[in-house]
C-alpha cells in the first residue's frame, strides 16, 4: 500500500514567513514529539540583510515551556542563491552544541535544515518531550520556519497534531 506524503509527515507552521520575521529574539511554536519518531526544522530566509542571527534548538516538559538549550546536528543550502547551479546543494551534516550556529548574512533563498533526535531531547531531562527552535539576535532576518514531524508512532490518514 503507497501512503502520500501528508499521511506520513506532519507539516507545521512553526513561524510565519514575513518580512522580519527574526527580529530580535523569536522562538518557533512548541512542537510535541510524542506521536512522531523525528523532526526537522527548515528555515528558508528571503531576500536578507547582512544581519545573522544565532540558531538553537530548546527542549521542554510542555507546550509552554521549551527553554533547555540542546545539541543538535544541522545541515544548509546556503552555497548559492536560488535559481544559480548549485543552490540545492546540501552541506555535510554537521554537530552543533547548545549555543548553536550563525545563519550566513545576506544569502538570499538559503536553507537550514535542524535535525531534532528526540532521544536528545528526551536525555536533557525527565518528562522532556517538547522543543522550539530560536533564533536570536537578528534585527530584520526575513525567512520562515517549518517543522515536518516524521514516522508517526500511530500511522493514520488524518496525523494527530502536534501544537497543544
Amino acid at each position: 500500500m503507497s501512503q502520500v506524503f501528508s499521511e506520513i509527515n506532519k507539516i507545521v507552521n512553526a513561524v510565519i514567513p514575513v518580512a522580519a520575521a527574526f527580529n530580535g529574539t523569536v522562538q518557533s511554536d512548541i512542537v510535541h514529539l510524542e506521536n512522531y519518531k523525528k523532526c526537522t526544522f527548515i528555515i528558508a530566509t528571503g531576500a536578507t540583510s547582512t544581519d545573522v542571527g544565532v540558531v538553537t534548538l530548546n527542549a521542554g516538559a510542555t507546550s509552554t515551556g521549551a527553554a533547555t538549550a540542546i545539541a543538535f546536528k544541522y545541515r544548509t543550502q546556503i552555497a548559492a542563491a536560488p535559481p544559480d547551479a548549485g543552490s540545492d546543494v546540501s552541506s555535510a551534516l554537521t554537530d552543533a552544541t547548545s549555543t548553536g550556529f550563525a545563519i550566513t548574512a545576506s544569502k538570499a533563498g538559503g536553507l537550514y535544515i535542524i535535525e531534532v533526535d528526540p532521544a536528545v531531547v528526551a536525555a536533557a531531562a525527565a518528562g522532556y518531550d517538547h522543543v522550539a527552535l530560536t533564533v536570536t539576535g537578528s534585527t530584520g532576518q526575513t525567512a520562515c520556519v517549518i517543522a515536518i514531524l516524521s514516522e508517526p508512532r500511530y500511522p493514520q490518514a488524518v496525523l494527530q497534531t502536534a501544537i497543544d
